[in-house]
């Protein structure tokens, strides 16, 4: 499994022109810890992201584009 994981991120890579998306791809591969980061949330914090989870794999959520077009209509106004 491991190996179709990277596979599939190579790809993705070699597609992406975005250079933000890039440099945070980096930047995640550059900062990979030992430590688990999950320990150092509170409890409060879990419990967010875990609901965030949720509201995502429910289809609750609006994407990057979607927010980029109603901020843009806001500007106009």
């Amino acid at each position: 499994m491991n190996d179709v994981i990277k596979q599939q991120l190579h790809l993705l890579i070699d597609r992406c022109n975005d250079e933000l998306i890039l440099k945070e791809a980096k930047a995640v591969f550059e900062n990979i810890s030992e430590t688990d980061w999950w320990n150092d949330l509170t409890e409060e914090d879990r419990i967010l992201i875990r609901e965030s989870e949720t509201q995502y794999e429910h289809g609750n959520y609006r994407s990057h584009i979607e927010i980029g077009k109603d901020l843009d209509s806001w500007k106009k106004k």
